[in-house]
């Protein structure tokens, strides 16, 4: 087996951390969008089917993919299987955009299924 390890191979996850980390802040303050775009739809089905979409690919699915490859990435630095303190840093950054962000929604969401049940 050959012990040494080449550095371009874990060069993905800590940037795909870091770059959907920074998209889902980015799709999330353009929520405006999204209502301007889902006002103008004829149908609320097509409306519905447009919000939920958009919110559940992009507000949802960005944040999680960056919290689990930081994740994963500082597992391997921990272990010792590469050293890149660069990276270190893009694998927190993407974790803590993530984790904000998937917060934030999470709370809207529960405040609006609890708003609509109770109210």
């Amino acid at each position: 087996m050959n012990n040494i390890i080449n550095p371009k191979e874990y060069r993905k996850l800590p940037i795909t951390s870091f770059i959907t980390g920074i998209l889902s802040c980015t799709i999330f303050s353009f929520q405006a969008l999204q209502t301007w775009v889902s006002n103008y739809l004829v149908t609320d089905t097509a409306r519905l089917i447009f919000n939920n979409c958009f919110g559940i690919t992009l507000g949802i699915i960005l944040p999680i993919v960056a919290i689990v490859c930081g994740s994963i990435d500082l597992n391997r630095i921990r272990k010792g299987i590469h050293r890149s303190k660069l990276f270190k840093g893009f694998d927190i950054t993407g974790i803590v955009l993530g984790s904000i962000i998937f917060l934030i929604i999470a709370v809207f969401e529960l405040g609006e299924v609890i708003v609509t049940k109770y109210f």
